[in-house]
Order: structure tokens, then C-alpha cells, then sequence
């Protein structure tokens, strides 16, 4: 199984090319980091209710519906992501079994950094002592694969994700920043240091290899980056975007367990 070490990469390829790799069935494990900042919806989200799509665009930030499960994300530079693309046999059938153990390497990583984490059902790492949500997780089937997705989080801005969810009025989005800043965190927050990219992924690269026999990749194949590209354009469309998954977001979830009431 290969590791596709890929660093920073542009034109929401952090999103799309998980999904142009198990598409055309390349099994493995991507870390990479987003070069663009843009709002990630989860497959059952609602988008014209969940988020302010005029806002997104004021704002020059792209939308783009994801094929796994998991919540809408902000996702920006100053975030690692672990993307793993495996056949099915080689994952536990309950989809929490898959979380809790798919998760253990990003803990340990975790752990290398300095941080202890601990898994919260069903698919949120938080900091043991505070039990804010540092890694937001998501996983579902694409093509003959499963996909198990997650970040880490360097740094992150909950000024501008409080901005983007679409909100009745001032007072609402007010608890909804203040409650990201209670239950939201991130490395350089928690140990008041820096970190680089390359940090993290060096110590997810080595946690994940105690699990699965990695051989390193620092390109990804040409015939995905391709795919993935044709993949944006149908992810970002308005067909896609606006398409009404039968979800209704009364309240808006900030991490497992916590929510902030719309009305």
C-alpha cells in the first residue's frame, strides 16, 4: 500500500482527489494540505440551510459537497490531512468500530506531538483535558472502497467559520462563536508553539505505518489529479450544492455533544 506525501495542494485537490483515487482504485493513505481556504459539506448536508452561500462568495471562498459523512468544515493552510482510501475487507463493518480504529494512529500521532486526544464516538478526537474537538473525521463508501477522512488541526479561525453558517440574526451567530471557541482547538492553542505541516505528517506517516505496510509516494498519479479536476467542476455545481438531502439543521453542531440552537 502506498503513502502519498503531497504537501500543499491547490483547487480543493485536497477534497477531490481522495475521491478520484477510489474511484479509480487506488488504495492507500494521502497526507496533504489544503493551499485554498473553502467550506467542505458533508454528504447528508443541507447546503443553502447550513451555510451562507452568498457570504461564502463575498468572501471569495469556494463550496464543495464531499461523497463521506461528517459535518461542514472550513478547511484552510494550517491543516493536515489524513485520507485513508481501503478496500472494505480490511475494515471493521460497524461504522463506529471503523472510526475507533482508524483512529488510533492520529492519537498516537497526536501523542509524538505532545498532546494527548481521545476518541469520541462517533467521529470527533478531543483533547483529554479540555475535551474540545481537534480533529473533525468522516468516512463512507466510494466505488469498491471505504474512505476514512480527518484533519489535523495547526491552526484555525473560528471568527470566519462563525461567519459563514447561515444564521437568523446577530445574537445567534454571537453563541455560535463563542461556543466554537469553547469546543474548538488546535495545536498551536493547546501547546503554544508552532508547528509545521511537514511535522505532522511525518508523524502521521509514522503511526500509520505500524498499522499498514506503507511504501512512501510524493507524487500522486496523473490519471487522479485528472480525474479529480472533472470532479471539482460536478462537487462545486450549483446542482450539487443546492441538491435537498432531506436534512433539516435546526441545530448547528459544533462538536459530539454540542449544539447551538438556530431559533
Amino acid at each position: 500500500m502506498k503513502a502519498y506525501v503531497l504537501g500543499k495542494l491547490p483547487r480543493m485537490l485536497s477534497t477531490t482527489l481522495f475521491h478520484a483515487m477510489a474511484e479509480l482504485g487506488y488504495e492507500g493513505l494521502i497526507l496533504c494540505e489544503p493551499e485554498d481556504t473553502y467550506v467542505s459539506l458533508g454528504y447528508f448536508d443541507r447546503a443553502q440551510e447550513l451555510i451562507d452561500l452568498k457570504r461564502c462568495k463575498e468572501l471569495g471562498l469556494g463550496v464543495i459537497r464531499r461523497q463521506v459523512g461528517g459535518g461542514a468544515v472550513l478547511l484552510a493552510p494550517g491543516q493536515v490531512f489524513y485520507q485513508l482510501v481501503l478496500p472494505k475487507s480490511l475494515v471493521p463493518f460497524k461504522v463506529e468500530d471503523a472510526y475507533r480504529r482508524l483512529s488510533q494512529p492520529v492519537i498516537k500521532a497526536y501523542a509524538r506531538l505532545g498532546l494527548d486526544v481521545e476518541y469520541k464516538p462517533i467521529n470527533d478526537l478531543v483533547v483529554k483535558s479540555s475535551q474540545r474537538k481537534i480533529s473533525g473525521q468522516g468516512a463512507g463508501d466510494i466505488g469498491k472502497f471505504f474512505v476514512f477522512v480527518g484533519n489535523v488541526l495547526l491552526r484555525f479561525d473560528p471568527e470566519l467559520m462563525a461567519e459563514l453558517f447561515n444564521l437568523p440574526n446577530k445574537y445567534t451567530r454571537e453563541k455560535v462563536r463563542q461556543s466554537l471557541w469553547e469546543n474548538i482547538s488546535w495545536l498551536e492553542r493547546e501547546l503554544c508553539r508552532t508547528f509545521s505541516p511537514k511535522e505532522v505528517m511525518e508523524a502521521l506517516l509514522e503511526e500509520f505505518s505500524k498499522d499498514f505496510n506503507l511504501e512512501v509516494c510524493e507524487e500522486a498519479p496523473q490519471d487522479a489529479i485528472e480525474l479529480a479536476e472533472k470532479l471539482r467542476e460536478e462537487m462545486t455545481s450549483e446542482e450539487t450544492l443546492l441538491e435537498d438531502t432531506g436534512r433539516r439543521h435546526d441545530l448547528i453542531k459544533i462538536r459530539e455533544g454540542v449544539y447551538v440552537l438556530k431559533h
